[in-house]
Formats: C-alpha cells, structure tokens, sequence
C-alpha cells in the first residue's frame, strides 16, 4: 500500500482529477478552500487507482457530510494517518448504518480545529469492534447517566422486559423509590438482540468505554434487603464520554450548503 501511495503522490493532479465522478470532484472543490494540505489528504483517502465510481461517490458523500458538520472558520485539514484509516474504513460502509455515522463523526472532528483533540486513533478500532444494539446501549446510558441493570439471581440470562422490571421493582422498593429507580434502568427490551444484552454490557466494559460504579448510594441500603433480583449501576468513564462525544454526540451542524458557497478550481 505505501508503494501504491508514493505512486499516487506522484501523479500529477490534474490528471487524476481526471478520473473522478462529478461528485468527487464538487467535494474535493470544497475541501480544497482550506488548502492544498486538505485536498492533498482526501485524494488519498478516494484513491482512484483502486475504486470504482460507485465507491468513490459513496464515500465522496461521507466526506463530504463531514466536511460540511464543521463551520467553516474551523475547518483545517485532517490528520492524513487518521483520515486513511477511517476512508478504509468508510468504503464499504452501508449508508443506513449507526457504525457508517460514527465513522463520519470521528472524521468531522478531525477536519474540526476547535475538537480535533476528541478524534483519539483508538476509537476506529472501538467503532469497528461495535455491534449496533452496543450503540442503543451506549446511548441510553448517555442520557441517564450512571444507570442501573437488573438480572434475576445466581446469574441468570434471563432479559426482563418493561413490565418484568416494574412488577419486581414494586413488590421489592418502597414506593416513593419505584418510579425514580425504573427512570434509570436500562431497557434492554428497545434492542434487536435483547437475550445478548448481558453479552453487550461485558462486552462494553472489556473496551474500557463503561464502567461499574457506586455513584448511586441512596440504593446502597435497600439493595441489602432485595431479594427477588439483582441489580448494578453503570456509567461511561471518563475515555468513554470522549468516545461519545466525538463519535454520537452533537454536531455543529452549521456549514453552509453547496449551493450557498462559491465555486472554486481544485
């Protein structure tokens, strides 16, 4: 690959250019505003000499939904080391995918110089080990926080659904604690693929992105006196914020479109 790569750098560029579809060329267009760096770096990253049309435009498109998250005074060019791996990554990526939109947000922040620092190279290999319904779980814990799970005794894989969940919790907490302790429990239920929901949690703490915790000590008491099912609290530490945050946070979203920005030579 880094012969194929010294061969490409050496081409000239206006011949490549020759070969692209008129969407890779309207995208490099536009990375090209911030400097011949940034052009530099997505030619690579579309690589001709080895995709068809189809994939160039596909991932043209990826690229280019993540150029235009990042405002325009913040743009600069992205890491090349980075911005390969995720365009090797991105190629085959089907558009529908939750995994296709983390890849697009990790190289949005890596165009971004205001959040360039949250595109840790770590996180490709943690997006590539992901199964979406990990993604649902990561999710659902964001928004609560540190958050609880519940597994009936002596560990069983039995996944309780909704009203499970709520029959146990009434029967086993004092009432003014039921609605509040049920706010913060996970639902495995919302998943694809519930019955590995166990699975996914194990799985999301052995890639150091979740944590067990204690946090929640005002449950410390009653957990003592629980005995129809168990139950953890769970958070995303602190790398695990930062994946969040650079790959299924908010984006900036206030690029210009395409038709609004004046049209440039590459």
């Amino acid at each position: 690959m880094t012969d194929d790569l010294e061969v490409f750098k050496a081409i000239p560029a206006n011949v490549v250019e020759r070969v692209y579809t008129d969407g890779v060329a309207d995208t490099l267009k536009e990375v090209s505003k911030i400097g011949t760096d940034a052009a530099k770096t997505i030619r690579l990253m579309l690589f001709p000499l080895q995709l068809a049309g189809f994939f160039q435009d596909r991932l043209a498109s990826y690229i280019d939904k993540a150029f235009r998250q990042v405002p325009e005074q913040r743009r600069v060019a992205p890491a090349e080391s980075l911005a390969l791996q995720i365009s090797e990554k991105l190629r085959f990526q089907e558009e529908s995918s939750i995994l296709t939109e983390m890849y697009v947000n990790l190289l949005a922040r890596a165009m971004d110089r205001d959040r360039a620092g949250e595109a840790h190279p770590a996180f490709l290999l943690i997006i590539s080990q992901l199964a979406p319904d990990e993604v649902l779980l990561l999710e659902q814990i964001s928004k609560i926080g540190c958050a609880a799970y519940m597994r009936l005794p002596a560990k069983s894989n039995v996944v309780l659904d909704k009203e499970e969940r709520r029959s146990l919790i009434d029967k086993s907490f004092p009432e003014h604690h039921c609605d509040a302790f049920h706010e913060i429990t996970i639902r495995p239920e919302e998943l694809a693929n519930k019955n590995l929901f166990f699975t996914f949690i194990e799985h999301l703490v052995g890639l150091g992105i979740l944590k067990y915790t204690n946090d929640k000590n005002e449950y410390s008491e009653l957990k003592r006196h629980v005995r129809n099912f168990d139950f953890w609290f769970i958070a995303m530490n602190e790398f695990g914020k930062l994946f969040h945050s650079a790959c299924l946070g908010p984006t900036t979203a206030s690029a210009p479109s395409a038709d609004s920005s004046p049209k440039s030579a590459v």
